[in-house]
């Protein structure tokens, strides 16, 4: 049982506005630009689909500078225009015979589609063009990221870069589109070269025509990859790969009764599936099931010819349910799912937005929508479940020097504080001027006030790397980059008011960090402050921080009853550090400046630790004033050349190759992470 409303609004309902905070924009090239023309799997990896030659992807970066205009790493990839895998089989059926055999409509479809007719057209077929790329969740054992890309001729093939690089390079080992079309089909009902009607050559091609495809997300962790295809003759593939993603490990099929498939969703355990006659089902993975999956609703069943063009799937843990949000037209069709079997009754709404089409969706909440559209406008959607009803409002969003644009796509960052929206100029104000025609236009901003700030002070662990926030970083340094509550990030960034007691925490130490951060982007700026100023606030935050990490490890090793030989040397080269240190501070002291306090305060702090850790561990050899060496910044131990370096991804910083003895100094079940910027560590060949 369900209960369905039905809603239409003008813009009575728009008439509070929200202002959307741009915080950075720029340009790119899309040539065949079009409606939802971009993918992205978890909010800050992005594929762009409108080019016909190339295919761009944006990451989000780890550590944006003031010089880029985005914080994301651009990377392109040159298509093969000419990939058509179907072809192999075409070549197998007698095409001219069929032709021959048509009726006038089987004439006219054999003619005019390419992956039919490619056996007896005259001409050269059109080049293909993107349908679909879209970002594996696992990255392969040696930490390279995974994209597949289909194109409208059914071949699906794997490229693969390093995170934050800007290049991407074909993965040869595994053709996914010659496997399924040789390997996993069973043989066809006749021979391929009885094939005598129209009728039975498209279904033997049909069934290898890979349509649409998505990625699942496993809970395990065992680095598998599981590819979700479907097909023209609407069945569905679930396709286990092995961790490198050169071998298909296990495969099922599911024959539904839908047309060919042109969308599809994966949310957890769902999946959602549109095809060209506008119908719409959902399903559930189920490892007992034969196919792999289970029907679990056919949402819309009316073949309107209106293909689902975006969905979301949120889950709202409050109510326990889940919100399916789906885009046909101009319309917003949206289901309230129980999540558990039993539970209270589906509900369903319809809303009209206007504006001729939604051409833009995402989730901003789970119960909370942005969306585009044709002539424009942009919305905030509010879903309000309240006495077993669903209803829907709007309010209007307001973006500067957007008049003549359309959006294009709009997606979320992983914690919801900043928003990508993709714009492309209305064709009426073109003026054929090929450059405007490809010319898609990134804004990144935010929506909401949150203190991005203090939520990454609230986040942040001591296992875990930075890096695993980086929207939150990103929009702490953007907002510094465009001035915006400057005065706020000064009085955090500045180490005059902090303090520091005898004993020193991790807690201390992650908010050090942080200050490294806020330091680091109003290096960038220096606006209100002099340059000379905030080098000096940047020495002094790098020395307490060098000082609190070698106390954290010194504190540990102080209460162990014997130490290693590894820990026995980091030990002392830690206190040599110590010194080092405290004789650069006194080297600043010679100039009267503010911060001269701080630096006096901080350096009899030193002296009282130093003589305590010094009784416990014995006295560091003597320092060497012309030994200038590069040390490992986790064990301050020398570092040696070598092949290979071992570096944080974020600040640069360098440590000793042999993880095992650094997590000597650390309490069991650490991880290891940078003590300055605390993002994570990665080992890389040297360049030549």
């Amino acid at each position: 049982m369900r209960k369905t409303t039905e809603t239409s609004t003008g813009d009575e309902k728009a008439d509070i506005v929200l202002k959307f905070q741009q915080l950075a924009r720029d340009d790119l090239r899309q040539d065949n630009a079009r409606d939802f023309i971009c993918h992205t799997t978890d909010g800050d990896r992005i594929a762009l689909i409108g080019s016909k030659t190339e295919l761009i992807t944006l990451e989000l970066i780890d550590r944006i500078n003031y010089q880029m205009p985005l914080p994301y790493v651009v990377a392109g990839f040159e298509l093969n225009t000419k990939a058509r895998p179907l072809d192999k089989l075409v070549q197998q059926v007698n095409v001219e015979h069929i032709y021959n055999s048509c009726n006038a409509l089987e004439v006219q479809q054999l003619s005019l589609d390419p992956c039919y007719g490619s056996g007896i057209s005259t001409q050269e077929v059109a080049d293909a063009t993107l349908l679909a790329a879209k970002w594996s969740p696992q990255p392969l054992p040696n930490g390279n990221m995974v994209l597949a890309f289909l194109n409208s001729y059914g071949s699906l093939e794997l490229v693969t870069k390093k995170a934050q690089q800007p290049f991407w390079h074909y993965y040869e080992q595994h053709d996914i589109s010659a496997i399924f079309r040789d390997e996993l089909q069973p043989p066809f009902e006749v021979a391929p070269d009885k094939i005598d009607t129209f009728r039975r050559y498209q279904a033997f091609i049909d069934r290898s025509w890979i349509t649409m495809f998505a990625w699942r997300s496993l809970e395990s962790d065992n680095g598998n990859h599981v590819l979700v295809l479907g097909t023209a003759v609407g069945s569905l593939w679930t396709l286990s790969l092995s961790g490198d993603a050169q071998t298909v490990q296990a495969y099922r099929e599911l024959h539904t009764l839908l047309d060919r498939i042109c969308y599809m969703h994966v949310f957890e355990d769902l999946l959602l599936v549109g095809d060209i006659s506008g119908q719409v089902h959902l399903y559930r993975f189920n490892e007992n099931d034969e196919g792999g999956m289970e029907l679990v609703k056919p949402l819309w069943l009316r073949p309107d010819q209106m293909a689902l063009q975006q969905a979301v799937i949120t889950r709202c843990d409050e109510r326990k349910c889940y919100y399916i949000a789906c885009c046909k037209g101009a319309h917003l069709l949206v289901w309230c799912m129980p999540q558990l079997p039993g539970g209270e009754n589906w509900l369903e709404t319809r809303f009209l937005v206007g504006g001729i089409k939604i051409t833009g969706f995402s989730s901003i909440g789970n119960s909370s929508y942005v969306l585009g559209t044709a002539r424009g406008p942009l919305y905030r959607i509010e879903l309000q479940h309240k006495a077993a009803q669903l209803s829907v409002s709007k309010q209007l969003i307001e973006i500067d020097d957007v008049e003549n644009f359309g959006a294009m796509g709009i997606f979320n960052s992983p914690h919801s504080n900043l928003l990508t929206l993709l714009f492309v100029r209305n064709k009426e104000y073109m003026l054929d001027n090929k450059l405007l025609r490809r010319e898609l236009t990134v804004y990144v901003g935010k929506l909401s006030k949150d203190d991005s700030l203090a939520k990454l002070t609230e986040l942040l662990s001591n296992n875990e790397p930075i890096n695993r926030y980086k929207d939150l970083l990103s929009d702490v340094r953007l907002q510094i980059f465009n001035r915006h509550d400057m005065e706020k990030f000064i009085k955090f960034g500045s180490c005059e008011s902090l303090v520091v007691g005898e004993l020193v925490t991790l807690m201390q130490q992650q908010q050090l960090q942080l200050k490294y951060h806020v330091m680091d982007a109003l290096q960038h700026v220096q606006q209100y402050q002099t340059k000379e100023y905030c080098e000096m606030e940047m020495k002094l935050l790098l020395s307490i921080l060098t000082i609190t990490h070698i106390r954290l490890r010194l504190q540990y090793l102080t209460g162990l009853t014997k130490l290693t030989p590894f820990q026995t040397k980091a030990s002392q080269c830690q206190l040599q550090e110590m010194l080092r240190i405290k004789q650069q501070l006194e080297e600043l002291l010679v100039k009267e400046q503010p911060i001269n306090t701080t630096i006096k305060r901080f350096l009899d702090l030193i002296e009282v630790h130093f003589s305590a850790v010094q009784q416990k561990l014995g006295k560091p050899p003597k320092l060497d004033a012309n030994q200038e060496s590069k040390r490992c910044c986790i064990s301050f131990v020398e570092l040696l050349p070598e092949l290979e370096t071992h570096y944080c991804t974020l600040c640069g910083r360098q440590a000793l190759m042999e993880q095992q003895l650094l997590l000597e100094l650390y309490e069991p079940g650490s991880r290891l992470v940078c003590p300055y910027c605390h993002g994570a560590f990665i080992m890389e060949l040297c360049d030549a």
